[in-house]
């Protein structure tokens, strides 16, 4: 068979499960008016949908945190260089430290956030 025509068909799964269980997910279907398949087919939708935003708000996290870094660096640099020296430096590196705070907690309230869902 060509590759062209595998993409396009569908792939049938089995699940064995307890006959309660079962009766449960069949009620749950009816209660939906959708079938069992149906049903499955929009829970496996959500479970990669949910699996690709927590990837998506880890990979944000990380950048967020490079950013940072990088930022940290730069006023490290700067207190080399500027005319006002240390003093001046550290008031610049503590607004900075205040605003990374701010963006930490914006990025943990964001994950946790996430993680609700």
């Amino acid at each position: 068979m060509k590759r062209d025509s595998l993409a396009s068909r569908r792939t049938q799964l089995s699940v064995r499960v307890e006959p309660l269980t079962a009766r449960a997910v069949r009620s749950l279907a009816e209660a939906k008016r959708l079938s069992v398949s149906q049903l499955f087919r929009s829970w496996i939708a959500e479970a990669i949908d949910d699996e690709r935003s927590d990837s998506e708000l880890s990979e944000s996290a990380i950048r967020e945190t490079a950013i940072l870094i990088a930022v940290e660096l730069g006023l490290k640099l700067q207190e080399l260089s500027l005319p006002g020296g240390a003093s001046h430096s550290r008031q610049l590196l503590e607004a900075a430290a205040r605003a990374a705070m701010e963006r930490l907690d914006m990025v943990e309230a964001s994950l946790n956030r996430g993680a609700r869902q």
